[in-house]
């Protein structure tokens, strides 16, 4: 059994879309994960991957504060697995081999492609 299957992973979230946040939240926890928090934007998600304990951190493109790409590298560098959402037309220009993310998920999200992002960051934990 995978560990995706057996223990909630423990979700940090941002993204600055208040009602997009809920949903994806939503989402996240139909999968049965635990969403440790929801922030607004990229700061905040620093402040609280580096509180507690995160497992894995989906982190919107486009914020305030600090944007997403910038957030992903110092989460990473913590050995935490980064998922990047956005609806962004450029979004799939990022590559992922080259940045700080392990995989990319288009707007809109969907359940599966929540379920798929997650699966694809848990192999490639550290």
């Amino acid at each position: 059994m995978s560990r995706q299957q057996s223990v909630p992973v423990r979700i940090a979230l941002a993204e600055d879309e208040p009602e997009l946040r809920r949903t994806f939240v939503k989402l996240l926890e139909h999968l049965g994960h635990d969403v440790v928090c929801a922030v607004g934007n990229g700061a905040e998600l620093l402040e609280r991957c580096f509180q507690g304990r995160v497992d894995v951190a989906v982190v919107d493109l486009d914020m305030p504060v600090v944007d997403g790409l910038e957030a992903a590298e110092q989460i990473a560098e913590k050995g935490i697995p980064v998922i990047l959402v956005s609806g962004h037309p450029d979004a799939g220009q990022v590559v992922v081999e080259n940045e700080p993310v392990v995989t990319r998920i288009a707007k809109p999200a969907t359940l599966e492609s929540f379920r798929n992002a997650i699966a694809i960051a848990l192999a490639a934990e550290r």
